[in-house]
Parts: C-alpha cells; structure tokens; sequence
C-alpha cells in the first residue's frame, strides 16, 4: 500500500477552524498532523475540536521531511498531515519561517515516488476582496505601538490633503488613460480610507480618546489641529468595518430596482430614485443641502446649477439670475472692451464679482453644451502647457534661452495647438 503525506493549505483570512468538509475528513482520519510553526494560527481551533497538531522543527529541512515520510510508511493505512505554514494576510508567518517552508514543500515534493503519494488539499480559500484584510492588518500595524512614529501621529485633519492628492493622482490617471497606474493610485486613496477609519477606531480621530467629554460649545476644527468633538460633545469611535457595513446598507437601500420590487425604464429612473430616497434619508429641504463648498469652485457651480434645473428652475433664471435672455448677453455684459485705459481703477468687490458671473455664466455654457466644464478647463490648461513647453524648445532650437527671450521672440516662436508634437510634456 502507498503511504500519504497530504499537505493542508490554509488562508489567513479566514477564521481558524473554518474549514471544508474534505478537510475536516482528512484531519480526522489521519495518524498524524504536524506543522512547522508553534504559532501557527489554526493549531488552538484544531486542538479543541479534538485534532492534535505536533510541532516538527527539527535541526534541518531533511531531519522534517525524514521524519514525515517515516511516519507515513509505519502507517499506509491512513495518511499523515503538513498543516502547511500561512502565506499573506494576519497571522501570516515571517519571512525566515517562510523560506523553511518552501524548502519543506520542495523537499516533500522530491520525495514522491513510489510508494510515497504527496498531494495538496486546500482546507479554506479566500473569499472575493479577502486581501483587503491585509491592508486593515497592516494599517493596524502601523498604528500601533512599535510601528511607524509618523503614522501613529496622524490625525484626520493633518491626512485631509493627502486624501485629495491621492484622488487628484487617480484621476490623472484616468485622464491619461493609464491603466496600470490607475491600479496604484486606486491603492493609494484606499490607504486614505483605511487610514481614516484606523485614526477613528482609536477615537474621533481628532486628537480626543473616544468616550472623553470636551467642552460644550467646542465643535470640531476649533483651535489646534487636532482638536475635535463627536455627537453631543462626546467622541465616536468607529472602524473600517462601520464604514464598510454604511456603504453596504447605503446601496442596498437606493438601489431597490435590484434589492427590492422596484422597476425602472433607464438611468435616468436610477438617478432620480436615487435623489428621493437620499433626500428622505437626510431629510433635507433644500437641493442644495449636501452639496460640498469645498470642492473645486467650476465644479462647485454645475453641481449647484445641475441641482436647480432638476427641480425645475428655468434655465434663464440659474444663467443669469433672470436678468438676461440668454448666456451671449450675460457674457457679452461681461466683457470689458480691450481698448479700456490700463488706469481705469475698478474695485475690487465689483472685479470679484463681474469675473465671477462671468465663469459661473461659461459652466452654464459647458452644461447645456453637455461638457464638464472642470474636464474642458482642465484640457483647456494641458492644451496650454504642452505649448508652453513646445515653444521653450522652439526657442531653444533657435540657440536663445526662453527665459531671456523678449516678447517678440515669444511671438516668434508660438506653436499652435496643430504644431505640438504628440506627445509632447506628457
């Protein structure tokens, strides 16, 4: 009869003692399970269901191998277990241990022969998403003691601009249809999250251990960087798990055409089903309640001009206040003649406010022209720096220095947008 090592392959990420059936059959059928780690995570949940698991950690990778492959001999009859070491995840082994391992699979694998049978079974697998947990371990790695000093002294407000860093960096990957990068850049806006929920498991996140009272009148921002309240005055605290349960519910709930016995006809049907069900949730009375004031002003107005016109604000009215007919006359008001003296002194306010009806009169334009008017600017300023770059090597090729070149020299040497390599700036 061939004697059998059968090698029992386990996630990290799954709970110890939550195996398959064919598992479970193996390790109760066998006459030994061994394992090369005394820490090994599933020998606790083994052990009380009744299955021992000896530790084989001899001076080397050949004294292991020759004591399984005895032991497997002695008793044909039934086969003997290599709990084998987790790779990746919480409760994954170190790096030395590791190596070891992979040597002791190799050396089990050159001792199959006959009479000798070497197999693998996988005992439990991860699930869809289960190397997120991962990044949740090594996110609570870094923030605990013994970990990175300038993570653990993070705080909400002092991570605020990296998160939109990390978000501008995926879009221009987007933008420059880069999908490789795309994939990193995702990464990094996933740390921010990751990095905020730790922050605020360890209490609101703001500098305040949670459940600690601050004074009452104190919101959150006043005084230092760092300080802050939760609800009532009192901190909150909350994980990645309350994040990630929120988004769930939150699209189970606006999403009945799929969870529930709504029926739609498009998306414009998912959109405004959307908006009703968000606006019940938040019992907000305005549309423009929730709309964010710190985001990029252009995309500031067409979010707020886009809100007025769903609820039926005439579009003459959202353009111009209702003052004029169409958006040529806004802007035509707008415009100041180029033969105007420099020394004409306009005030400030006045300045402020005539450039601003002017660019909130040009998103107008984008939207019923069905342009993102934040993409067109922003195509608007590459356009420009990829001429701007393309004329410094003009010059350049020239033999003159761009930035001792004259006015003239500059108009020389302008390249229009059908002169600039491809490519070029990039």
């Amino acid at each position: 009869m061939t004697a059998r090592i059968v090698v029992l392959v386990t996630s990290p990420r799954v709970a110890p003692g939550l195996l398959g059936v064919a598992a479970w059959d193996l390790l109760r059928a066998a006459s030994a399970v061994h394992c090369g780690l005394a820490a090994h995570p599933q020998r606790d949940a083994l052990a009380a269901a009744g299955v021992p698991v000896e530790v084989l950690a001899g001076p080397d990778v050949s004294a292991v191998v020759e004591e399984l492959c005895g032991r497997a001999r002695a008793d044909s009859s039934r086969p003997v277990v290599w709990l084998a070491a987790p790779t990746g995840g919480p409760g994954a082994a170190g790096e030395a241990d590791l190596v070891r391992e992979r040597e002791t699979l190799a050396a089990l694998e050159a001792a199959a022969g006959p009479g000798l049978a070497v197999s693998v079974v996988e005992g439990s697998h991860d699930l869809r998403g289960a190397k997120l947990l991962d990044a949740v371990a090594v996110m609570d790695q870094l923030r605990s003691p013994g970990g990175c000093p300038w993570d653990a002294a993070q705080t909400h407000t002092s991570l605020a601009s990296y998160l939109l860093e990390e978000a501008y960096e995926a879009f221009q990957a987007i933008e420059d249809g880069n999908h490789a990068e795309l994939r990193e850049e995702l990464g990094d806006v996933l740390m921010q999250v990751l990095f905020h929920a730790r922050i605020a498991a360890e209490g609101d996140g703001m500098g305040v251990p949670a459940g600690v009272s601050v004074p009452a009148g104190r919101a959150a921002g006043d005084g230092a960087a760092g300080d802050g309240a939760g609800i009532g005055g009192r901190a909150m605290a909350w994980d990645i798990d309350d994040v990630a349960a929120g988004l769930t519910e939150k699209l189970v709930r606006r999403h009945p055409h799929v969870f529930g016995s709504v029926t739609v006809d498009g998306p414009a049907a998912v959109e405004t089903n959307w908006d009703i069900i968000k606006d019940a949730e938040k019992g907000r009375r305005s549309v423009t309640e929730g709309v964010p004031l710190s985001q990029p002003s252009l995309a500031l107005a067409a979010k707020l001009q886009k809100r007025a016109v769903k609820v039926g604000v005439p579009e003459d009215v959202v353009l111009g206040a209702g003052r004029l007919s169409s958006p040529a006359e806004v802007i035509a008001g707008l415009l100041v003649p180029v033969d105007l003296p420099a020394a004409v002194d306009v005030p400030a306010a006045a300045a402020e406010r005539t450039v601003g009806d002017l660019l909130f009169a040009a998103v107008a334009l984008a939207r019923q022209a069905g342009v993102d008017p934040e993409a067109a600017l922003r195509a608007a300023a590459r356009r420009f720096r990829d001429t701007l770059a393309a004329t410094e090597e003009a010059i350049r090729a020239a033999g003159a220095d761009p930035r001792a070149a004259g006015a003239d020299s500059w108009r020389a040497h302008w390249l229009s947008a059908g002169e600039i390599p491809p490519g070029a700036a990039r």
